[in-house]
């Protein structure tokens, strides 16, 4: 256990004292009672039944304050919640072709309107990462059930350059739990990294679900192969879903000053999900994206979080306190 405020618990000094304090009056209170009667009669005061206990009472006022004193201190421990560890990551194409407006306002805008609609379809406790690719692809959000911060990376997004699928299928498939080794080899060779690391580590055996889903227009023209990352992404048991943006005449449009044409081309996206056993949506409807969320499943697990208790103190000290009060009342009609 630790504390935010450790200096509050100089307080704990009270106890002793309190204990000294009581003991001092008992004893003046037992000399009290032989000034006033032989010892041999004070048996034939006491009326009712002799109690078991009579410290009791003292001993909940005692620790109630010990706990008020830790209370103050806001102490903090690491408590066992039930977690989901199945999680999904979410792939946004943000390559230079997605500023075209075949979809209004452009494929951007739409790619991130679809994506924020399956994020908040996804059930609460699902936990949702967002990656973001171009030439390369770079992890924004690591999945999390904070579904405000993964909605403000979505947001944030603006176009580049090129598009590299393979890489964010392996980008997004490392950003998953217990997969976080997975296709280094492919990765240092990306990277431009000497040979001779060892080997990427196989895949446990109970690793827990997890899916990628890719929103683009499926021109795939930098980077990895994207069927060399759909062959780690089986190997590591990750379906990859793809959505695609776009329209299939393509657009015409002024880029940078120069008249282009823009491609649309779904089957990229719809081998990439057929190979690791996703689907392809072209339009996805919100059920497909209800769908997506419901096929995870749920793997819980207890997880130790660091969380402040000072609440729960308080509380415990309160209930002492009042308990010693009740005790008093009932045993002696008066509170010490």
């Amino acid at each position: 256990m630790e504390f935010t405020w450790p200096v509050m618990l100089v307080g704990l000094a009270a106890v002793p004292l309190l204990v000294a304090a009581h003991a001092s009056v008992r004893r003046y209170q037992a000399r009290a009672a032989q000034a006033f009667a032989d010892p041999h009669l004070l048996p034939l005061l006491r009326f009712g039944r002799p109690l078991r206990a009579p410290w009791l009472p003292f001993a909940c006022y005692l620790g109630a304050v010990a706990l008020l004193v830790l209370a103050s201190a806001r102490p903090v421990a690491a408590i066992p919640f039930p977690t989901n560890q199945a999680a999904l990551v979410v792939g946004i194409d943000t390559s230079k072709s997605m500023v075209a407006t075949d979809i209004a306002p452009s494929r951007l805008d739409a790619a991130k309107r679809m994506a924020k609609e399956l994020v908040l379809a996804t059930p609460r406790s699902l936990r949702v990462g967002v990656v973001a690719f171009s030439d390369y692809a770079q992890v924004l959000v690591a999945p999390t059930t904070d579904r405000q911060e993964v909605l403000e990376a979505i947001d944030r997004l603006q176009p580049q350059q090129a598009t590299s699928i393979g890489s964010a299928i392996l980008m997004g498939i490392r950003a998953l739990p217990g997969r976080e080794r997975a296709g280094e080899d492919l990765l240092r060779r990306q990277q431009g990294l000497l040979p001779g690391y060892p080997p990427s580590p196989p895949p446990n055996a109970d690793l827990p679900p997890g899916a990628l889903v890719l929103f683009s227009d499926g021109v795939s023209n930098f980077g990895l192969d994207p069927m060399e990352a759909v062959q780690v992404a089986r190997q590591y048991r990750v379906r990859v879903h793809t959505v695609g943006v776009g329209t299939p005449t393509g657009q015409v449009q002024t880029v940078d000053g120069q008249l282009v044409f823009i491609p649309f081309d779904p089957n990229g996206l719809q081998q990439v999900a057929q190979v690791t056993g996703g689907r392809y949506f072209y339009p996805p409807t919100p059920e497909d994206f209800r769908t997506i969320g419901r096929e995870l499943g749920r793997a819980m697990t207890w997880q130790r979080q660091r969380t402040e208790i000072t609440s729960l103190v308080a509380a415990a000290g309160g209930l002492l306190m009042l308990a010693g009060g009740v005790l008093s009342l009932v045993w002696f009609r008066r509170v010490p």
